[in-house]
Protein backbone atom coordinates (compact mmCIF):
# COMPACT_ATOMS: atom_id res chain seq x y z
CA UNK A 1 0.00 0.00 0.00
CA UNK A 2 1.38 3.41 -1.36
CA UNK A 3 1.92 6.42 1.36
CA UNK A 4 -1.28 8.16 -0.84
CA UNK A 5 -3.48 4.92 0.53
CA UNK A 6 -2.12 5.30 4.32
CA UNK A 7 -2.73 9.39 4.12
CA UNK A 8 -6.47 8.70 2.44
CA UNK A 9 -8.06 6.94 5.26
CA UNK A 10 -7.34 8.96 8.11
CA UNK A 11 -8.21 12.20 6.23
CA UNK A 12 -12.03 10.17 4.84
CA UNK A 13 -12.71 9.35 8.62
CA UNK A 14 -11.55 12.58 10.14
CA UNK A 15 -13.90 14.40 7.07
CA UNK A 16 -16.60 11.87 8.48
CA UNK A 17 -16.65 12.91 12.23
CA UNK A 18 -16.41 16.73 11.51
CA UNK A 19 -19.47 16.21 9.59
CA UNK A 20 -21.42 14.51 12.27
CA UNK A 21 -20.15 16.71 14.85
CA UNK A 22 -21.30 19.86 12.73
CA UNK A 23 -24.61 18.24 12.42
CA UNK A 24 -24.79 17.40 15.94
CA UNK A 25 -23.58 21.04 17.13
CA UNK A 26 -26.47 22.72 14.91
CA UNK A 27 -28.46 25.55 17.33
CA UNK A 28 -31.86 26.35 16.83
CA UNK A 29 -31.20 29.62 16.05
CA UNK A 30 -29.86 28.31 12.76
CA UNK A 31 -33.22 27.55 11.17
CA UNK A 32 -34.91 31.10 12.34
CA UNK A 33 -36.12 32.94 9.18
CA UNK A 34 -37.77 31.92 5.72
CA UNK A 35 -36.41 29.00 3.89
CA UNK A 36 -37.37 28.44 -0.44
CA UNK A 37 -36.85 25.15 -1.72
CA UNK A 38 -33.68 25.45 -3.76
CA UNK A 39 -35.60 25.83 -7.41
CA UNK A 40 -37.93 28.24 -6.13
CA UNK A 41 -37.60 32.16 -5.51
CA UNK A 42 -37.57 33.69 -2.07
CA UNK A 43 -41.09 35.32 -3.26
CA UNK A 44 -42.89 31.91 -4.00
CA UNK A 45 -46.11 31.67 -1.13
CA UNK A 46 -44.41 28.09 -0.70
CA UNK A 47 -41.54 29.60 1.45
CA UNK A 48 -41.25 28.01 5.01
CA UNK A 49 -41.10 30.79 7.57
CA UNK A 50 -39.41 29.52 10.82
CA UNK A 51 -39.76 31.95 13.60
CA UNK A 52 -38.05 32.00 17.19
CA UNK A 53 -40.51 30.47 19.79
CA UNK A 54 -41.15 27.42 17.60
CA UNK A 55 -43.95 29.01 14.84
CA UNK A 56 -44.02 27.47 11.28
CA UNK A 57 -46.21 29.26 8.81
CA UNK A 58 -46.36 28.56 4.70
CA UNK A 59 -48.53 29.39 2.08
CA UNK A 60 -51.10 26.67 3.11
CA UNK A 61 -49.70 25.12 6.29
CA UNK A 62 -48.96 26.63 10.08
CA UNK A 63 -48.25 25.04 12.90
CA UNK A 64 -44.70 24.31 15.25
CA UNK A 65 -41.32 23.16 14.79
CA UNK A 66 -38.33 22.54 17.06
CA UNK A 67 -35.08 21.25 16.75
CA UNK A 68 -34.90 17.78 19.14
CA UNK A 69 -32.36 14.74 19.06
CA UNK A 70 -30.45 16.12 16.02
CA UNK A 71 -34.05 16.11 13.77
CA UNK A 72 -36.09 18.82 12.81
CA UNK A 73 -39.65 18.54 13.43
CA UNK A 74 -42.49 19.84 11.94
CA UNK A 75 -45.92 19.70 13.56
CA UNK A 76 -48.11 21.45 10.94
CA UNK A 77 -51.90 22.11 9.90
CA UNK A 78 -52.65 21.73 5.88
CA UNK A 79 -55.14 24.46 5.87
CA UNK A 80 -55.59 24.29 2.21
CA UNK A 81 -59.68 22.38 1.19
CA UNK A 82 -59.58 19.66 -0.65
CA UNK A 83 -61.35 20.24 -4.13
CA UNK A 84 -63.44 17.11 -3.87
CA UNK A 85 -64.46 17.12 -0.41
CA UNK A 86 -64.56 20.48 0.66
CA UNK A 87 -62.86 19.98 4.01
CA UNK A 88 -59.40 21.53 5.43
CA UNK A 89 -56.59 18.71 5.39
CA UNK A 90 -55.51 17.58 8.56
CA UNK A 91 -52.98 17.66 10.85
CA UNK A 92 -49.48 15.76 10.64
CA UNK A 93 -45.49 15.54 11.58
CA UNK A 94 -42.57 15.87 9.40
CA UNK A 95 -39.05 15.04 10.93
CA UNK A 96 -36.06 13.81 10.33
CA UNK A 97 -32.37 14.73 10.02
CA UNK A 98 -30.83 17.81 8.39
CA UNK A 99 -27.61 18.22 6.83
CA UNK A 100 -26.33 21.56 7.03
CA UNK A 101 -24.47 22.43 3.64
CA UNK A 102 -23.84 26.00 5.03
CA UNK A 103 -25.18 29.33 6.22
CA UNK A 104 -27.67 29.47 3.57
CA UNK A 105 -28.50 25.99 2.83
CA UNK A 106 -29.96 22.64 4.40
CA UNK A 107 -31.02 19.78 3.27
CA UNK A 108 -34.15 17.92 5.44
CA UNK A 109 -34.40 14.46 5.00
CA UNK A 110 -38.44 12.54 5.68
CA UNK A 111 -37.79 8.91 3.85
CA UNK A 112 -38.03 9.56 0.78
CA UNK A 113 -38.04 12.60 0.32
CA UNK A 114 -35.14 14.75 0.78
CA UNK A 115 -35.92 18.92 0.92
CA UNK A 116 -33.29 21.10 -0.42
CA UNK A 117 -33.90 24.84 1.32
CA UNK A 118 -32.24 27.91 0.93
CA UNK A 119 -32.12 30.97 3.20
CA UNK A 120 -34.40 33.96 1.89
CA UNK A 121 -33.14 37.57 2.69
Amino acid sequence: MGWRHILFVPLAFSGASLAAQQSGQIAPEYFNGRWAFTDETCGAPTNWTLMTGGNFLSENLAGSWNWQDGKLVLRLDDLAIDEETGELGGRFRMDGPVTVIDQTRFDFTVEPEVYQLKRCP
